[in-house]
């Protein structure tokens, strides 16, 4: 679809905004931690890297360890992980899983290691989001190396204290360092945030411990992430939701490897319903966690716009990453997606997603704070242009 389409956009362009990059962000105990200062810049083409330095963070009375409980690693929190663990699958339930589950998915075919979580939603500060309770031992080698690595982190988590990604953390503007209230199904906790911090796993917002998702009411071994490097990722999801019933959900964590032709997924018909379902949203308000259809995050734009065209996209931005072939920048079409990285501690991580409309413009949902927009793509942080094939995004989501 050609970009003369869309001229009314033309006119209505705003100022693009421009997202900025954080590393590891940490306001946690005494000593002194990692940070990154948050930069603003005023155009799609001066996006610079983050300026990180090191930020001795004012003396403050200890938090109370929680207790450990019965399934905690005994080894202390300083023993940074030797290897570290690639997940493929996400499995989340509304209920506790049963050990007979638990044990089915560790056999499924391919699956080398499991690790159980709290899984569940929650507000923080007011914002939608996906937590996990975890032991921050054991879960700490499934995380990014810079985030495993980090003692200070996970001493926080351990001490009661919530560590968010580093995308909810700046788009939701969270206040590091400050206690906000985290409203879970059984109460709402004052919860200190510690850490801004790559996660590495698509949909996962927030880690507390265990035993804060306890006080929260995320329900023990709701959730368990699964290690399959050799087998199929679709595969292993398919497996996974055989195994856990129809109201469980599994997120894909690996690309999947595409061996037919890219061809011409969409068809001109798809691509015109998509691009002006999401041209019509020019204006609306970014929200963190919002689907439309007055308000949209970067993914939430994508999925509803989608939607408009009788195709099922998957919610957040690292598994609409993985709903197609990748095409190089130079062959773009409109209709395609814009895939951005902007934290320099997981360069893998996927942290934005744009809409590719033709002539260099695409639309976005930027951050908080701003609207729906038409602006000169950016090419600075751009991580993959994906061509969605319908058929697997149904798969992925």
């Amino acid at each position: 679809m050609p970009a003369s389409t869309l001229p009314k956009l033309r006119s209505v362009r705003r100022s693009t905004a421009v997202f900025v990059t954080a590393g590891l962000l940490s306001a946690g105990t005494t000593a002194t931690a990692i940070t990154a200062a948050l930069q603003s810049h005023h155009g799609p083409h001066h996006a610079a890297g983050p300026i990180v330095r090191a930020v001795v963070t004012p003396s403050r009375a200890p938090i109370a360890t929680p207790a450990t409980s019965a399934a905690a690693d005994t080894r202390p929190l300083s023993t940074k992980p030797k290897k570290l663990i690639s997940a493929t699958v996400l499995v989340t339930g509304r209920n506790t899983l049963s050990h007979h589950q638990l044990h089915a998915l560790s056999k499924v075919s391919g699956v080398r290691r499991t690790q159980t979580v709290n899984a569940g939603k929650a507000k923080i500060d007011g914002h939608r989001a996906f937590v996990v309770g975890v032991n921050p031992q054991t879960f700490r080698p499934w995380t990014p190396k810079l985030t495993a690595d980090s003692n200070a982190l996970w001493k926080s988590v351990s001490s009661g204290e919530l560590t968010a990604s580093f995308d909810m953390g700046h788009n939701a503007k969270l206040p590091l360092g400050s206690t906000v209230p985290v409203a879970g199904s059984r109460s709402v906790t004052p919860i200190r945030i510690g850490a801004f911090a790559t996660v590495g796993i698509a949909g996962v917002d927030a880690v507390v411990s265990s035993d804060r998702a306890g006080q929260i009411g995320l329900k023990p071994h709701s959730g368990v992430l699964i290690s399959a490097p050799k087998a199929s990722p679709l595969a292993v999801k398919r497996a996974a939701l055989r195994i856990v019933g129809k109201h469980a959900h599994a997120e894909l964590l690996r690309r999947v490897v595409i061996t037919r032709d890219a061809g011409e997924f969409l068809t001109r018909t798809q691509i015109t319903n998509f691009l002006h379902a999401a041209a019509s949203r020019v204006g609306a308000p970014y929200v963190w966690g919002a689907t439309g259809p007055d308000a949209f995050d970067c993914s939430g734009l994508v999925q509803w716009s989608f939607a408009r065209a009788g195709i099922r996209m998957p919610r957040v931005a690292q598994e609409q990453f993985l709903t197609g072939p990748h095409v190089p920048y130079a062959d773009a079409r409109p209709g395609d997606l814009l895939f951005y990285h902007f934290d320099p501690t997981d360069p893998g991580d996927i942290d934005h997603v744009a809409i590719y409309v033709g002539d260099g413009e695409m639309l976005q949902a930027p951050h908080t704070g701003a609207f729906v927009e038409l602006v000169p793509v950016l090419r600075a942080h751009l991580a993959a242009v994906v061509r969605v094939d319908p058929t697997l995004a149904s798969q992925v989501a």
